[in-house]
């Protein structure tokens, strides 16, 4: 009995070109010459042109052996992350259809379409609908649609290989004849027919007319009908795996299903088994989605012939509209955003915002007042504002006892405005050019404060809290000072940065002693005994005598009341 859900369906996308049409999106010109692409000069042949195929080249073969048959091949190599980044836009389009969308390897996209027909409509003209927007953009796209991920998956990719027919091997006693089993000879051409079989997908010349590679349908209750006169490729193993079933003589899937569970699992493992079943969707297999991250990107092209500031202003303008409609629609917050300037890569506009908003004038403002910092705008091609650190809106207090709800509190209005302002300040200055004090609790005084980055929360929400002792207004470093007269345990006279000062009032002493409970104290922080002292010229000053068993004390000036 099937045991597919009649409601489960899934539309493979292959694109089987996907790897020549990123290196010829860059350089039309190679199409002209026989041209291959590898993901590194090691590795084999993924994909090549025309003229490469009519030279008898293809996909599965080295470079050495490509080099061999035609020396004047072009040879080039693309990275995983580009065709990744390939796929990604191409999955921005089918993301309206339906939400559960997964990258298949480099070259393709699965879609879980069950319950979607109302975006996806008759799942022909679904089909007809994707095909004509990927032949729009020049990309040649195949597209299965079965009750699998696996059926779907195979029907895009094995189509050709249904009309094939392998040799008849009496499959039950190769399996079962234990003895003969690991001295079984294939005969020279099979493995010439089993190899050509291999690549004979990638000997066809692709086309969305080919009716070869037309995209097809399969009904769920038809899955297995469709599937047995595929070869075991079409099951998406390993090529050890399916080297191991040539060699016994498996060869499409329906051999492999009219053979008894256990001897598979005997010979080949408990894994084949298990992925023939989900195939034809007696397991369930995983759908590991991508998280799909909407792009808040908008640019516009520039055809003027002399551009001025101005220009550029009005047009950036127009950019953080459309940035402001979208961010409150989807009901975000912008934190950092760009501005490029193709083809000028070397300019760059970095605006950061010390709180993430959505007000359109301060994103403005900002933005405007950082253009100013440009010298140079010649040769600007295009404008691209693009939101790179977005957030969700959070909740705003509303103040109490004041009628509407349009009143926000005044700590909240405040925290605005000065956000706005240190924006304003970083947008000329650069980012974290800003420094403020921050109160510590200590009871030593050169650690009750230290100058950290500008952070609004803490300044707008903490007040500086006074101490319960006396201390001055301005605080030095520990300045040394010469004693020249003593009176009872201070001084009376004593010379300080070449001026002589006459000690009128004291008062004191407050004995500060070192963190002792601190394991990682300063070990030359010595016992200090401070005086407030107000001399004859009107100076308040704040002095300490630094105790020294081993040596003389010492006398500094640590501070200035006035």
């Amino acid at each position: 009995m099937n045991k597919i859900k009649l409601k489960n369906r899934f539309a493979s996308i292959w694109f089987p070109q996907l790897p020549l049409e990123t290196i010829l999106s860059k350089d039309p010109l190679l199409d002209s010459l026989p041209l291959v692409i590898s993901f590194s000069k090691g590795e084999k042949i993924i994909c090549a042109n025309e003229l490469a195929k009519r030279l008898n080249i293809c996909a599965g073969m080295s470079i050495k052996e490509t080099l061999t048959l035609n020396p004047h091949v072009i040879s080039k190599t693309v990275q995983h992350s580009d065709l990744k980044k390939k796929l990604i836009k191409l999955f921005s389009f089918t993301y309206q259809f339906t939400p559960l969308i997964r990258l298949d390897g480099y070259d393709s996209l699965m879609l879980d379409i069950t319950g979607c027909e109302k975006f996806t409509g008759k799942e022909k003209d679904f089909i007809h609908q994707l095909t004509t927007h990927f032949s729009k953009v020049n990309i040649l796209s195949i597209i299965g649609i079965a009750g699998t991920q696996g059926a779907a998956w195979a029907i895009t990719r094995f189509q050709n290989n249904s009309n094939q027919k392998q040799p008849r091997v009496n499959l039950r006693k190769t399996i079962n004849d234990q003895s003969r089993a690991t001295r079984i000879k294939i005969p020279s051409d099979r493995d010439t027919q089993n190899s050509q079989k291999k690549l004979s997908i990638f000997n066809t010349s692709y086309s969305v007319n080919d009716p070869i590679y037309r995209s097809k349908i399969i009904d769920n209750d038809k899955t297995e009908k469709a599937l047995i006169s595929l070869p075991v490729e079409a099951l998406n193993l390993e090529s050890t795996d399916v080297n191991l079933l040539n060699l016994f003589g498996i060869y499409k899937v329906g051999d492999l299903i009219n053979i008894d569970s256990t001897s598979i699992n005997r010979r080949f493992g408990n894994h084949i088994i298990k992925r023939m079943r989900q195939v034809l969707g007696k397991e369930t297999e995983l759908f590991n989605k991508i998280v799909w991250e909407e792009r808040y990107s908008f640019s516009t092209e520039l055809f003027l012939e002399e551009i001025t500031l101005q220009d550029i202003s009005e047009f950036i303008k127009t950019l953080i509209k459309k940035l402001y409609d979208k961010l409150e629609k989807n009901k975000k917050l912008i934190r950092r955003c760009n501005i490029k300037f193709p083809p000028n890569n070397n300019l760059l506009i970095e605006i950061n915002f010390s709180n993430p908003t959505q007000d359109k004038s301060k994103i403005e403002l900002v933005i405007l007042e950082k253009l100013k910092t440009i010298k140079s705008l010649k040769n600007i091609e295009e404008i691209i504002l693009e939101g790179v650190h977005i957030e969700e809106v959070r909740e705003r207090q509303i103040a109490m006892n004041v009628p509407g709800e349009v009143y926000t509190s005044k700590y909240l209005d405040k925290e605005e405005k000065i956000s706005l302002l240190m924006t304003r300040i970083e947008a000329r200055l650069g980012k974290n050019k800003v420094k403020s004090f921050t109160q510590h609790h200590s009871h030593i005084p050169e650690k009750t404060f230290s100058l950290d980055e500008f952070e609004i929360k803490r300044k707008t929400g903490n007040q500086w809290q006074k101490s319960k002792f006396i201390r001055p207004v301005l605080l030095y470093s520990p300045d040394i000072i010469n004693a020249t007269l003593y009176k009872d345990d201070y001084l009376n006279q004593f010379s300080w940065r070449g001026k002589e000062y006459k000690t009128f009032y004291a008062r004191g002493p407050e004995r500060i002693a070192s963190e002792w409970w601190n394991k990682d104290k300063d070990k030359n922080f010595r016992l200090r005994d401070y005086w407030e002292v107000a001399t004859t010229c009107s100076a308040r000053l704040w002095i300490f005598e630094e105790k020294n068993k081993i040596s003389e004390n010492k006398w500094f000036v640590h501070g200035n009341f006035c």
